[in-house]
């Protein structure tokens, strides 16, 4: 449909409206808003990423243990019983602490004498029995753990404990671990 010159399309101010400009939003309003919410996320992303982080050195830290305690537990098994009676022949240590200072070397530094339990054992895995009174390092003469071993021959167990935590920025959560290994004694 045509028009005469003096007559304009009605829709034509509908069509001139659409092509107006609009008036421009304002950027600062919207770098504001982006702002605060990085100012709300910031601190929930970075207590993730460091809490990942610490979380995947202790798990580390945790495998060490138990490299550690196997290390230690093949090394026990491979030491006659006598050999370090009389404990010079070991430095002034006992079996059991031959093997001990031996799990503290393999743990990288990360344990104390006092974290690692060594114990020769015979007997039923539901009640293992230390060989003798040198040939554990807990108290008492009590072997380091019930193995539940199918083997009721001689046996070194070795059990590192270690209090370790994982750290994301405010919170601190407070992980013990705990590494044990078994090994047939052949000495």
């Amino acid at each position: 449909m045509t028009y005469p010159a003096t007559q304009t399309d009605p829709h034509s101010s509908e069509v001139a409206a659409a092509r107006a400009p609009r008036p421009a939003r304002s950027r600062a309003n919207e770098s504001g808003a982006a702002l605060v919410e990085f100012a709300l996320i910031f601190p929930l992303l970075a207590m993730l990423l460091f809490g990942t982080i610490n979380g995947g050195l202790v798990l580390n830290r945790r495998m060490d243990l138990t490299q550690a305690s196997r290390e230690s537990a093949r090394y026990g098994a491979t030491v006659a019983q006598e050999q370090c009676t009389p404990t010079s022949g070991c430095g002034g240590r006992n079996w059991a602490q031959q093997v001990q200072t031996i799990a503290v070397d393999r743990a990288n530094g990360t344990v104390a004498t006092a974290d690692v339990c060594v114990a020769l054992v015979q007997g039923p895995g539901s009640a293992p029995v230390p060989v003798s009174a040198t040939h554990t390092t807990r108290s008492g003469g009590l072997p380091c753990y019930v193995d539940n071993s199918a083997d009721s021959g001689k046996r070194v167990q070795v059990m590192i404990t270690k209090a370790d935590e994982i750290q994301a920025i405010i919170v601190t959560v407070p992980v013990n671990m705990t590494a044990k290994g078994t090994s047939r004694f052949e000495g």
